[in-house]
């Protein structure tokens, strides 16, 4: 899905639990969630979407400069946890959401624009969608 020069990140789906993976260089790792989690953190991405255009409107139009990286929050999935912040914008960059995973000892994140996490988002949502039954 988010397909970097040096890293990415995706999602998909065993039929039980989406998977997100991420790649670098020489490490993959990927994060199993159930659909309850998957939710939160699909709501937690559009939620620092808002926030990153927010901060970018900001700093285009009034010259405020946000200084700190802004926590939205962290899911916890079956083998790890996902953890989602806000970068500032600065003049050299626009505001961007940082996207960790955390399992066992071992981190790994990656930075993307606000228009790819939504549109993540919106993957997921159909994901979650196509795999839920109702009883």
């Amino acid at each position: 899905m988010v397909n970097l020069p040096y890293k990415k990140l995706g999602v998909d789906c065993d039929g039980k639990a989406v998977i997100l993976k991420m790649k670098s260089k020489d490490v993959e790792e990927t994060i199993k969630m159930n659909f309850e989690s998957a939710a939160l953190l699909k709501i937690l991405m559009e939620q620092s979407a808002i926030i990153a255009e927010k901060i970018n409107k900001d700093f285009k139009r009034n010259k405020i400069k946000v200084d700190e990286i802004q926590d939205v929050g962290t899911v916890f999935g079956i083998d790890g946890r996902v953890s989602i912040g806000v970068l500032p914008a600065d003049e050299s960059r626009i505001a961007s959401i940082l996207v960790g995973f955390h399992k066992n000892d071992r981190h790994l994140s990656v930075v993307v624009k606000p228009k790819k996490i939504a549109l993540l988002s919106v993957i997921m949502t159909k994901i979650i969608n196509e795999n839920v039954k109702l009883e």
